[in-house]
């Protein structure tokens, strides 16, 4: 079984959800949504070290949460953007260079141990990988009101995390990124950026990013359906 490390940003805010704190705080049912998160990474063997990346105003709440959760490493303060505070929290891992690094959403509790072990695969085999399901919507491009072209669908992919690769490409792809000052929407951004080629594992439509406040109601069904899987 491949070991990794995984860096979580949760430097976040509640400002769509129109909450005045860190949305990650919110309640899912017995725990916050960042404690289903972390439980998803203590849980799993493979896991060798946690790495989160917050916002200074947080640090006392978030240390009070991660108290029990052994494989945090580090609780590093995080930048003015999630790049930024990915950036901070792999300076700060210190790992050999073939270790295999995911960077996973603090607010995707729901990733599973399965697609977590296909990733790993991805990476040794490929350098880097990440997680996407496919596109059930034919998507459109509009400029101005107007559509101007539709997508192949077959061809489409909505990207989701963890994504991963070696420690070495990731550090090289974010240190690239910050001499040129280029400003990717994920990390497999950035490893394009650096030239490098991505595996794509197919995942899980469970895995979602809870930012709205239909999604809690959303995920409360996810919880409610392990549940009954369990029984």
């Amino acid at each position: 079984m491949q070991s990794y490390h995984v860096i979580i940003p949760a430097a976040g805010k509640g400002t769509r959800m129109k909450r005045e704190f860190n949305k990650l705080f919110i309640k899912l049912e017995t725990m916050t949504i960042l404690e289903h998160t972390l439980t998803a990474f203590q849980s799993d063997a493979a896991c060798k070290g946690i790495y989160l990346a917050i916002h200074p105003r947080d640090r006392e709440r978030m240390t009070a949460i991660c108290a029990r959760f052994d494989k945090i490493k580090a609780i590093v303060d995080g930048g003015d953007t999630r790049q930024e505070s990915i950036y901070n929290a792999l300076k700060q891992c210190h790992l050999d260079a073939q270790d295999v690094v995911f960077v996973h959403d603090g607010a995707r509790p729901f990733i599973s141990h399965h697609i977590i072990r296909q990733l790993s695969e991805g990476v040794r085999e490929y350098g880097a990988a990440i997680v996407g399901v496919k596109a059930k919507d034919t998507i459109k491009v509009v400029e101005r009101g107007m559509v101007v072209q539709t997508l192949n669908r077959a061809l489409l992919w909505q990207v989701q995390t963890p994504q991963g690769a070696t420690y070495d490409m990731l550090m090289k792809a974010y240190d690239k990124a910050d001499q040129e000052h280029f400003e990717g929407t994920d990390d497999a951004s950035l490893l394009e950026n650096a030239g490098q080629a991505i595996h794509i594992v197919e995942g899980e439509y469970d895995n979602i990013k809870i930012t709205t406040e239909e999604d809690l109601w959303v995920g409360r069904a996810f919880l409610e359906k392990r549940r009954n899987q369990h029984v």
